[in-house]
């Protein structure tokens, strides 16, 4: 009976010394260089290079914005017509998606996911957040 004691003990402090450990957002969690290899994937993809001449990615805390930035400059009617289609893109389910996503790699769930389009001198077009 002794021996079950110690064990489950012996167990639990494993288990509590690795869950203090273990990052506790998904900026300490992601390493910079696979933040990186995401940002150059989605760089490789040809309808990103037919559309956008850059991209990143930011990671604050549990915070994570996704940028985009257009390879041309907008008059003020084309960025209302631009924003209002990708305010209707149904983007926000995608940020569920990448919420679980983030949950299921690094076991932390994401407070916010922001995708934010530019034009090519870098005024903001859209802010989509969830």
């Amino acid at each position: 009976m002794r021996k079950t004691v110690a064990s489950v003990l012996v167990v639990f402090m494993a288990l509590f010394m690795f869950a203090g450990c273990r990052p506790k957002t998904i900026e300490a969690a992601i390493k910079p260089a696979e933040l990186q290899k995401m940002v150059d994937e989605m760089k490789e993809n040809s309808l990103f290079k037919s559309v956008y001449k850059d991209a990143s990615i930011e990671v604050k805390e549990n915070t994570v914005t996704y940028k985009y930035y257009y390879k041309q400059d907008y008059t003020p009617e084309q960025i209302a017509q631009v924003k209002e289609k990708l305010e209707n893109s149904g983007l926000e389910k995608q940020i569920e998606s990448l919420k679980d996503s983030f949950e299921k790699s690094c076991k932390i769930r994401a407070d916010k996911i922001s995708f934010q389009y530019y034009t090519a001198s870098g005024e903001l077009i859209a802010n989509i957040e969830g």
